[in-house]
């Protein structure tokens, strides 16, 4: 498996200390891409260059206020916010896309579950999935921690609205902390052949970087989610969790997996 790591394409010293500690890839914000100003875009893609980093990834889709459920969703403000990430997204030759962004597919209490899920699906088919096929990209689905979105909880679910949206380029996310939390089947990732596309990393409890653990539990978990995902055929894995000491902290994580994967 390839090990990526989840920082922000403006940190330039965060680059730096990813290449030192051999990551195989790079995983920004779609928020960078729509956002960062063209001197500092091009500063990092140079840098990332420079280190032979690739893009292979981008997640937090979405900002909140960019509904895609609910009764006021904005497809012209949406499709906008796509064209821009998606044409620097292309620029950088990413991969992957992650759709988490709760806040952006929560709808109101008191609205229906059933409709919000149609929704969902349509802006996957309408707007999302095409956009990044342009861009040579695969949206995966996210699930998150119960209280963080009213939908997609488990890989499960996340595997199922990508079918549901009916394109190829929809597919699923594992999320060791999310798995973790909201007590779902990790075993039960191995049998989404294909269909689980990418995964995320970071100590199940803290979410805090994988490898300061003295505890044959938490690295039993470890290694159990590492395994459903290889017979998933997932073949990528971004470590994504809190640090005070990112060169530190990276670099003794990707040791850590090296050594399990």
């Amino acid at each position: 498996m390839k090990i990526g790591t989840c920082r922000g394409l403006d940190d330039f010293e965060a680059i730096k200390a990813a290449a030192e500690a051999g990551v195989d890839y790079y995983e920004c914000g779609f928020g960078n891409l729509v956002n960062l100003d063209e001197e500092n875009f091009q500063k990092a893609k140079n840098l990332l260059e420079e280190y032979n980093i690739p893009v292979f990834a981008a997640n937090s889709f979405l900002p909140g206020d960019l509904k895609v459920v609910g009764d006021n969703v904005d497809y012209k403000a949406l499709e906008d916010y796509l064209d821009k990430g998606f044409k620097r997204a292309k620029e950088l030759n990413v991969k992957v896309v992650v759709f988490g962004s709760g806040a952006a597919r929560s709808y109101p209490d008191g609205y229906s579950h059933e409709k919000a899920t149609d929704q969902l699906a349509f802006f996957l088919k309408e707007y999302a999935s095409p956009k990044a096929e342009e861009a040579g990209c695969t949206v995966v689905m996210e699930p998150l921690r119960f209280g963080e979105s009213k939908m997609i909880h488990t890989v499960k679910d996340g595997v199922e609205i990508g079918e549901k949206s009916g394109k190829n380029n929809v597919l699923g996310l594992a999320d060791l902390y999310h798995v973790y939390g909201n007590d779902d089947d990790i075993e039960e990732i191995a049998s989404f052949n294909g269909k689980v596309y990418h995964s995320h990393i970071a100590e199940p409890v803290n979410r805090t970087y994988p490898f300061a653990t003295d505890s044959d539990e938490v690295k039993a978990i470890y290694k159990a989610f590492i395994s459903a995902l290889k017979k998933s055929g997932c073949e990528t894995i971004s470590i994504e969790a809190r640090t005070d000491n990112y060169a530190n902290d990276i670099k003794n994580s990707v040791n850590f997996l090296r050594e399990i994967i």
